[in-house]
């Protein structure tokens, strides 16, 4: 199969047990390929038959990193290009195939290189500042979340040996592919705010031990780490503005006293936004 620029991939995942695609709505016809992951390894094809994906990969993983990687795997025997976006769905993300559509148009006419959508506020949720935002389509961001994240093909291609150093995934999203989006020019980064979804379970990643004796943070740490190396094999190419905005950004249980006074003045101002905009209405 050849790269065919105007179809991207969305890749959405399957205990093989309950009901597939439970929480996507199947309202239209889909403007992309899809595959279905089993990440437990025991389900048929014929359960999904019905659904007509051009794609499934059962294996059994346990949790988000070894997807990705099982996916490039899959997809990139020969290192062939196929696709514009890859895009990566948790399998408790409710969304439509006509958002999706949308998504992945507002992607392309925007160029941008990596985004996601907006999440709702009665979301459970990690990161408060990919929370929809009124007024929107797209905000730029540094990075986006593991959750539901949408990259150019190229990118997923160059952080493909790395999926399979972080179960979690995690790490991926905050250190290693904005790194990757400098080397390979693509530093068009967003949260498309035109489209919502909702992530409908609590977010369990964090607070495990995985079968590799290494938790969540330690997954994080070390993507980080293999970020660093990278930035040292490409010193040019990095500016201390990067280093302040991402790498010495850390993530951990609880956020210090110090972060959240630094917030105070970007509070502020949202604050004033918001009463100047209801004095218009």
């Amino acid at each position: 199969m050849g790269k065919n620029s105007n179809r991207s991939l969305i890749v959405i995942t399957w205990d093989g047990v309950s009901k597939p695609l439970e929480y996507v709505l199947q309202d239209t016809q889909r403007n992309f390929d899809l595959l279905i992951f089993d990440h437990s390894a025991k389900a048929s094809s014929d359960l999904i038959k019905h659904l007509s994906p051009e794609h499934f990969v059962s294996t059994r993983t346990e949790n988000k990193g070894q997807v990705f990687y099982e996916v490039y795997k899959y997809l990139y025997p020969n290192n062939e290009e196929r696709y514009e976006y890859i895009g990566v769905i948790d399998d408790d993300i409710y969304t439509s195939y006509s958002d999706l559509n949308k998504l992945l148009f507002i992607g392309k006419i925007n160029h941008l290189d990596i985004f996601q959508p907006s999440i709702t506020h009665d979301s459970y949720f990690d990161h408060r500042q990919f929370t929809h935002k009124t007024g929107y389509q797209i905000k730029k961001e540094n990075w986006v979340e593991i959750m539901f994240p949408v990259y150019r093909e190229e990118l997923y291609k160059a952080a493909g040996k790395y999926f399979n150093e972080t179960i979690t995934g995690q790490g991926i999203d905050v250190y290693m592919m904005p790194v990757l989006q400098v080397i390979h020019q693509m530093t068009n980064t967003a949260v498309v705010h035109a489209i919502q979804i909702k992530h409908c379970r609590p977010v369990q990643s964090g607070d495990r031990t995985y079968s590799d004796g290494k938790s969540n943070f330690d997954n994080i740490n070390h993507i980080r780490s293999r970020a660093i190396e990278l930035i040292e094999a490409n010193k040019a190419l990095f500016d201390q503005d990067f280093m302040n905005r991402i790498i010495a950004v850390r993530y951990y249980r609880g956020i210090s006293i110090f972060k959240k006074l630094k917030r105070v003045k970007g509070m502020l101002k949202n604050i004033y936004k918001e009463i100047v905009d209801l004095s218009y209405r």
